[in-house]
Parts: C-alpha cells; structure tokens; sequence
C-alpha cells in the first residue's frame, strides 16, 4: 500500500526540490503526495507534479484541518511559526517532518524564543516528529540571499561589506536540504530527533562574495560599511527591515551537522560546488573555453 503524504509549503524552495527530487529524479518516495494551496499562483507552480491540490491555508487550524485527509504523514515546509495550527490540525498523523531554522540558536533573544516555542509545540505533540534546522538556504534564481548577491556581483564592481564581513555563514543548497527531508521520509530514522541542516563548508561574506566574483570571472572592490549606517541608511529609506536582521550579520551561524550524517545519511556539497549549480540555474556560468 503506498504511503499517504501531507506537504504544506510544498510551491517554497524547500517544497518544490523535494518534489523534484521525488517525481523526476527518483527520491525512494512511493508515496500518493497532496499539496496544501491557498493561491492561484501555488497552484501553477506545482502544475508540473502529479501531486493532488488540497485547498487551505497553514497559519488557520480550522482551513487545514478542511484540506487534511488523514495522511499518515506531514511535512510542514511553510513558516515553523505554523506549526500550532499544524498540530492541532493533524493530530492522526504518525509521522510529522518539520522544517525549522538554526535561528532557534540565535543570542537575539526574539527570533530564538519564537522559534524554539514552536519547536516545544512539536516536541509536546505527541506525533512522531522530526525537526530539521536548515540555514541560509540557496540554489534557486530566486531566493532571496545568495541570488541577490549574485546580480550585485554581476553588475557592480564595488560591494559593500556591511559589519566587514566577519561572521561566517554556512549556507545549504536547496537540493541537500530535499535530500536530507526525503532520507527522513524513507526511514524511520531520526523520529523524536532534531537536527542541523547546514551546507558543506563555512564561509564569511567578503569570501562567499569573492567566490561568486571568481566563478562569474568578475573583479569587485569590497567595501566594509559599519552596521550602524546601515540600519540608519536603511530607516531614512523606509526600507522594511527588521533591525534584528541587521544586527544578526555580526552572528556567526555555521553549525555541525554530525549527527544527521549519522543518522540520515547527510552528506551536503561546499557553496563553491552549490554555487555553480546555481548559477547554471540563473543562466550566469561562464562557458568554459
């Protein structure tokens, strides 16, 4: 009898690599797949999959408890702030994979309770559950951190390098990050278990942006910029950004991943390697001569 699978957040990066990896490239899923949707856009985007649309919305237990069909799993790929209307909504669920974020283990105390108090929630459930942390996730042209450096790159040859860019990062490409969800869902290894979901190799900002320059063959000036200016820049501009935000590019967020090498068979690619994977992706890789 083949498995029955709940995915909300299933149009996200996240969501729609794990399809892929599922339906087109073979996963070791056989699984009938129902997508939770609220939009016309969701909709068009997981067109492509024969997956079934169930009509709700993650953030309102009454909505999803409508879509919910009683699968015997859920993968909640949309916002862990979610995760109070996804355990009441899915209660019959025996098995319950959750993405969360190394966020959870922030010094800025907002973005860390917030976090961890829905993390609790799943722990408390009383579902079988498995907690992922990605970090900064990339791979796709339209994610909103390592694409946006990738377009500055590509057209100006001076980058600002807010706080000197001395914290490091360990970002994770979007396909590690679906292999690691779809190793969760053929096993039953890691239930009651949290893990680090972070890419392949650390990096600081000034050499995630060199790395970008060399494999686009491009030469840039990097220029450190103190926080403070930035955040006062930020504000006379009436962008929308969260201060915390800001402060966080101090944050060192590079993390082992020991244990889900152990457990789930996690094996991610260094950025250089994801990298030029997405720039294949956003039409930008030199052709080698």
């Amino acid at each position: 009898m083949r498995r029955r699978i709940f995915i909300t957040g299933a149009a996200g990066k996240a969501g729609s690599a794990l399809l892929d990896l599922v339906f087109e490239r073979g996963g070791g899923v056989e699984a009938d797949v129902a997508c939770l949707c609220r939009s016309d856009a969701c909709r068009e985007r997981l067109s492509r999959f024969p997956v079934a649309i169930a009509e709700g919305d993650a953030s309102d237990a009454v909505s999803l408890r409508r879509a919910y069909r009683g699968e015997e799993t859920v993968v909640h790929l949309s916002s862990i702030f979610h995760a109070p209307a996804v355990v009441e909504a899915c209660r019959e669920a025996k098995r319950l994979v959750v993405l969360s974020s190394t966020g959870v283990f922030s010094r800025f105390r907002r973005s860390a309770a917030e976090i961890g108090r829905c993390e609790k929630l799943i722990e408390s459930s009383g579902i079988p559950y498995t907690i992922l942390r990605p970090t900064m996730i990339y791979g796709t042209p339209d994610d909103r951190n390592i694409s946006r450096l990738v377009r500055l790159v590509a057209r100006s040859p001076v980058v600002p390098l807010p706080g000197g860019g001395r914290a490091r990062f360990q970002p994770v490409h979007v396909r590690d990050l679906a292999a690691c969800i779809a190793a969760c869902l053929e096993s039953g290894a890691g239930i009651g278990r949290s893990y680090n979901v972070p890419g392949g190799s650390a990096h600081g900002l000034g050499e995630i942006i060199r790395i970008i320059a060399g494999l686009l063959g491009k030469r840039v000036l990097l220029v450190p910029v103190p926080l403070g200016p930035v955040l006062l820049a930020a504000r006379a501009l009436r962008l929308r950004v969260d201060p915390e935000q800001i402060e966080r590019l101090r944050e060192d967020k590079t993390f082992p991943y020991d244990d889900a090498a152990v457990d789930l068979g996690y094996a991610p690619m260094v950025f250089e390697d994801g990298l030029r994977l997405q720039l294949e992706a956003m039409g930008l890789m030199p052709v080698s001569t």
